[in-house]
């Protein structure tokens, strides 16, 4: 069984996203976590607290997808963890960050595809 993530109070430095709608793929800006960011080794576990408020299943056949993704030149991004499934309520996206820069990736699929959301980054202990 995976460990369970506690989500801390959230700080508004570390928003991703405010409330938002999105029919579409979707990047939320990215967090510096600063130039001296460096952690080393495997990095830092982080998550993203993604707090989902409405989504369209309707026709059965939407799907959406989280990503944490990382950067060191806030240009080109990769996953710095597995892709979640979105369920309504919240959903902790996790990852090990190695890069200056985090951001959250939106996968979106189906005939009527509609997710509301807000997310933060959650750097873990």
């Amino acid at each position: 069984m995976a460990d369970p993530i506690v989500p801390t109070p959230q700080d508004a430095q570390f928003l991703l996203t405010d409330t938002t709608t999105k029919t579409a793929a979707f990047n939320t800006n990215a967090v510096d976590l600063g130039a001296g960011f460096n952690p080393g080794g495997l990095g830092r576990p982080a998550a993203a607290v993604v707090s989902v408020t409405a989504m369209d299943v309707g026709d059965g056949n939407e799907s959406y997808t989280f990503t944490l993704q990382e950067s060191s030149d806030n240009v080109s991004f990769s996953a710095a963890g597995a892709s979640v499934a979105a369920n309504p309520g919240a959903v902790a996206v996790r990852g090990w960050l190695t890069k200056r820069y985090a951001r959250l990736a939106l996968t979106v699929s189906g005939t009527t595809p509609s997710i509301t959301f807000k997310s933060y980054l959650n750097p873990l202990p």
